[in-house]
């Protein structure tokens, strides 16, 4: 036992003893290293360090300095250089040759026991080149990501000096688009400064900020009549505990800019290349962008004929503001992105207020868009429609030609182009639309014209996929009108849609007469609505055709007036007279109307004063007639008719002919 115990007392001596070499070895050479650092730090065991260790491919130069001064017991100056520092660095990532022609310091290090090292800085480290060339490589293994935020805590570390450096030529020698560009960088211990490429970068511990002075052009071709270019453009990004926020403004010709987004300092430790880094930025993100004046703006922008908008966009002045948000989404590998066009506009009589808002998934593994939603918002629309002729059908409306002429030359280039028989194009994905449009309120939609004695107001809540309306409804606000010199009230219309139903029709349609106010209530399928007559007072059907016709009921008419209210009851019964011609012909002076089922014949007598009247005729197999009758006084009349009929092989025949005859009443 006390053999054991001796032994286990010498091992210790051995070990506290070796401890002990080992401190007053390390102490020695620290205190060696303050005291008189040149012994260990000096060219020839520089360039002795650099051979063993093989971090550079080749290294020279013209001379070198590593220097210190005695101050005091606890106080050392450092300076020195190198003259023509030429130095080749070469690994799996990059390449780099460069020639640093001076590279100096000059430096004081204090050592106190209540604050260890400190130092001042009387020159900054100073690097000037005029040679550095980056190539980069295609390394095909995968590399750990850098970890930013150590690095720019680094930066800001105490042992790391304040610095100005030059370079004057920088050459990054890239497989595509070579770039060459100078870098000057100023750091002191509370700001870093550095300019390249007109690009100006000022930054603190707690913020960075981006300013490029210079115009950047826009990498997309617009149609412009001078290239357009990116001006003012400002990054600022601030160093919070857990989140970076970055604010982005910049400005496009009249247009203004602004990105917001915010980084997880977490995220910086990942692969900045891989989808979820990606989606994480995305959603952290937002922008907008405003267009003051659009119309100045497209008018001075875009080449002719694309300078001029629309109609009726042409005919005013305003703003366009565009603003896209993110949201999350089930799919980890998908957002969706969030598109908000804000549309302003005024005239001396028009304005447009409409807000269009889309909804687009973004695939990030990809970089793929899925089934977008669109939905439009009529918030304020007021829109005068041109001169109409009540006795003319309405102009069509057609397409824009610059539009369509540009789709065709579009066309034409594309089978121009001479696509090598072997090489087969991949049909681009169709992408799937829907639509909701809608106009809610009593000014969402108003719509001046001649035709109307009141504006037009309009509501509807529609759905459309694949170009066609499935669900929805159209409908109009009430208002008055004339039409054909007769007072109409329109109460209500509405076009209700199910497809693949046929479309439906819910309307109250009312005539303002003098004595009488007479309803008409539609409803069902638009191609054949059932409809029902009531009055106030109560009249039976005869009476109200009567009313519409003549202004009165049957009792107050003569026979032939009376025979003109029942035969139009009958034709509207069987369908063959329209809603819209039986208003047509109240407004004039109706005298008889006449239906013959075994010819089809559909004929009418109009009054064209106390004396002449017009009778016409026709039906579906090719028959028309006209005639003029005039009374003679005393029961005569002269008749003057044509009548044109169509054979089977398609010539026309005609017969002539004048009547004259006397109707004696009994």
């Amino acid at each position: 036992m006390n053999m054991t115990k001796q032994v286990l007392k010498r091992l210790s001596l051995i070990i506290a003893g070796f401890i002990g070499m080992i401190l007053i070895a390390i102490i020695t050479i620290a205190v060696t290293f303050f005291y008189n650092p040149t012994i260990f730090i000096n060219p020839k065991n520089l360039d002795y360090a650099l051979k063993k260790t093989s971090v550079l491919k080749s290294w020279s130069w013209k001379s070198a300095a590593i220097n210190h001064q005695w101050i005091a017991w606890n106080k050392r100056r450092f300076y020195g250089g190198f003259e023509d520092l030429c130095l080749v660095y070469d690994n799996p990532d990059v390449f780099v040759d460069t020639c640093l022609e001076k590279v100096s310091w000059n430096v004081e290090l204090n050592w106190t026991k209540e604050s260890g090292f400190k130092y001042e800085i009387y020159e900054p480290l100073v690097v000037e080149s005029t040679k550095l060339k980056i190539t980069p490589k295609d390394n095909p293994e995968e590399t750990p990501p850098p970890d930013i935020m150590s690095y720019w805590k680094m930066l800001w570390s105490p042992i790391v000096p304040d610095m100005s450096v030059h370079f004057a030529k920088i050459e990054i020698l890239k497989k595509e688009h070579p770039l060459t560009f100078d870098l000057k960088l100023k750091k002191d211990p509370s700001n870093l400064d550095a300019e390249a490429l007109g690009f100006n970068l000022h930054a603190t511990k707690d913020k960075i900020t981006l300013t490029a002075p210079k115009k950047v052009l826009l990498p997309y071709d617009l149609k412009t009549n001078n290239p357009l270019y990116f001006d003012e453009i400002k990054i600022e990004a601030t160093i919070g505990e857990t989140d970076i926020p970055v604010v982005g403004t910049a400005k496009l010709a009249s247009a203004t800019l602004k990105l917001n987004s915010k980084i997880s300092r977490a995220s910086l430790k990942e692969d900045l290349s891989k989808p979820k880094f990606l989606r994480q930025v995305i959603l952290n993100t937002s922008a907008s962008m405003e267009i003051e004046k659009l119309k100045s703006t497209v008018a001075k922008l875009v080449r002719p004929p694309f300078n001029v908008l629309p109609a009726p966009i042409n005919a005013m002045e305003g703003s366009l503001k565009l603003i896209i948000t993110t949201d999350n989404v089930q799919d980890n590998n998908s957002v969706l992105l969030k598109v908000r066009s804000e549309l302003d506009m005024k005239g001396p009589k028009q304005e447009l207020k409409m807000a269009l808002n889309s909804e687009i998934p973004f695939k990030v593994n990809d970089k793929s868009i899925g089934a977008v939603t669109i939905g439009l918002e009529l918030q304020k629309v007021n829109l005068l429609l041109p001169q109409m002729s009540r006795t003319r059908l309405p102009p069509q409306l057609k397409p824009d030609s610059r539009f369509k002429n540009s789709v065709k030359v579009v066309h034409e280039n594309l089978n121009e182009k001479k696509i090598p028989p072997k090489v087969k194009k991949a049909p681009a994905k169709k992408v799937e639309v829907s639509m909701r449009l809608q106009a809610l309120g009593e000014n969402a939609l108003h719509i001046n014209t001649n035709l109307l004695d009141e504006v037009l107001k309009l509501n509807f809540d529609l759905e459309i996929a694949d170009g066609q309306i499935v669900k929805g409804y159209i409908q109009t606000l009430p208002f008055r009108t004339t039409v054909f010199k007769r007072k109409l009230i329109i109460q209500s219309v509405r076009f209700v849609f199910n497809a693949p139903l046929e479309p439906e029709i819910i309307a109250r349609i009312q005539f303002d007469l003098p004595e009488y106010l007479i309803t008409l209530d539609l409803e069902g399928p638009l191609s054949k609505p059932r409809q029902a007559f009531s009055s106030i007072p109560a009249l039976p059907v005869d009476d109200i055709y009567a009313v519409i016709l003549f202004g009165r009921p049957l009792e107050g008419l003569d026979p032939d007036d009376k025979s003109a209210a029942r035969n139009t009851n009958q034709i509207l019964s069987q369908g063959i007279l329209s809603l819209a011609v039986l208003y047509y012909f109240a407004g004039s002076p109706v005298e008889s109307l006449g239906y013959n089922p075994n010819s089809n014949v559909l004929s009418a007598q109009i009054g064209l004063g106390s004396k002449n009247s017009l009778r016409v005729g026709g039906s579906g197999n090719g028959l028309n007639s006209a005639g003029i009758r005039r009374s003679l006084g005393k029961g005569w009349y002269i008749d003057s008719s044509v009548q044109k009929a169509t054979t089977t092989n398609g010539t026309s025949t005609g017969d002539y002919g004048v009547l004259l005859e006397r109707i004696i009443s009994y």
